[in-house]
């Protein structure tokens, strides 16, 4: 079973307008209101892919009842920890059709207590099983405990779990010190990690080489619109998305790691896995949400994927 945590949900509202202006007022073209949060990302792409899976995490007043209730009509198990006071987040994106650039403006949201922490980390040892896939994805700092996903790991340890990490800053300077099965960085949360620039490939691939002392089964580092540089083992890969027709690169890397937590549940080869995870991430890009995309668009783009050895 794969399960996925999101410990600061919230309702995305795409706004869309033909081209935001600074100091005026902009018209707003249309909106729609979608899931926001990594994880729940991750959950919601998954039932497209044909993977079920638990959404963990922390839901508060009417908006949280939302989120969990768009969690379940999508298909996924919302197993959160729901308070009445506060309110859970609603963020903004910005989606210009003129630039198709896209801006996220996100709200902190409310903090649970000492006694919702406990209940979250109680639910979950209790339902998370044996040899389940784990994605701990978002950034945590304003989380009560900045290193809640490291809580998490040593609270599964002896279930086997094998942990998907796609955090950044402290989090994941953290957790990769708890060798996670794999470690989805971009160019510049590697370079943090690290501490210093990456600017070329040749930096990047020195940079993965370095992280050999975390025994990180797959390092999977993002580079945008360039694809990514994979490590696993031995074996070095480059992988070259497709052209698409980009309207917004919100949710992209969400969908990637939701392909890869689905390739690993199916079993699928190396390669055949990336190949999956950059197709259904490029038809991600090509959608006007910030989650969801055309299985049929991602199925048409894996050919035009290419995976070269290093």
């Amino acid at each position: 079973m794969i399960n996925t945590v999101t410990v600061n949900p919230a309702i995305d509202r795409i706004v869309y307008l033909d081209r935001f202006v600074r100091n005026i007022t902009n018209r707003i073209r249309a909106t729609k209101d979608t899931m926001g949060g990594k994880g729940t990302h991750v959950s919601l792409n998954l039932t497209l892919m044909g993977s079920p899976s638990r959404a963990f995490g922390f839901a508060f007043g009417s908006t949280g009842r939302r989120i969990i209730d768009m969690l379940r009509e999508g298909g996924v198990e919302p197993c959160f920890i729901y308070g009445e006071t506060g309110e859970s987040r609603t963020n903004y994106l910005l989606v210009e059709e003129e630039t198709r650039d896209a801006t996220l403006v996100a709200d902190k949201g409310p903090l649970p207590g000492d006694d919702q922490v406990q209940a979250f980390y109680d639910l979950m040892r209790a339902t998370v099983g044996e040899g389940d896939l784990l994605a701990l994805s978002g950034d945590a700092s304003n989380f009560p405990d900045p290193y809640i996903y490291n809580r998490i790991i040593d609270l599964l340890a002896d279930k086997g779990v094998k942990v998907f990490l796609d955090a950044s800053g402290p989090s994941l300077v953290a957790c990769i010190q708890r060798s996670p099965y794999l470690a989805k960085p971009n160019k510049y949360e590697l370079g943090q990690l690290l501490g210093r620039e990456l600017v070329t490939d040749a930096d990047v691939i020195r940079a993965i080489a370095d992280t050999d002392r975390y025994n990180v089964e797959i390092m999977a580092v993002s580079m945008g619109g360039e694809g990514s540089l994979v490590r696993a083992g031995d074996t070095l890969l480059r992988v070259t998305p497709p052209k698409v027709d980009v309207y917004n690169s919100v949710g992209c890397g969400d969908c990637f790691l939701a392909g890869m937590l689905h390739s690993c549940e199916c079993g699928m080869a190396l390669e055949d896995a990336l190949r999956y995870a950059t197709a259904v991430s490029a038809a991600t890009a090509e959608s006007a949400l910030s989650v969801f995309f055309d299985p049929a668009r991602a199925e048409a783009l894996m050919d035009q994927v290419t995976i070269q050895k290093l």
